[in-house]
């Protein structure tokens, strides 16, 4: 009896490994299926000649990013080594 239920226990869990593998391939395929459709920039209704947002190549955030990450690397090293959770 105990050996019948395990068998259908585990036959339950391979069916549902299944279907999780079957559904975390079908997911990404359905979303790239779907079209895209032109999104018109509001930036730039209402002008006469024709005009152009400019890419933007700017490297501000990754400068921000930089800094960010030499103010933690700093104040890591900068940490007292001797110190412990029970201060």
């Amino acid at each position: 009896m105990i050996d019948r239920n395990m068998k259908s226990l585990m036959n339950l869990n391979r069916v549902a490994g299944v279907l999780v593998v079957a559904a975390a391939a079908v997911l990404p395929a359905a979303a790239l299926a779907q079209d895209e459709s032109f999104k018109n920039d509001a930036r730039l209704e209402g002008y006469e000649a024709r005009v152009q947002v400019e890419s933007g190549d700017s490297t501000a955030l990754t400068w921000l990013l930089l800094v960010f990450l030499a103010m933690v690397a700093m104040g890591v090293m900068i940490k007292n080594a001797k110190r412990t959770h029970l201060d």
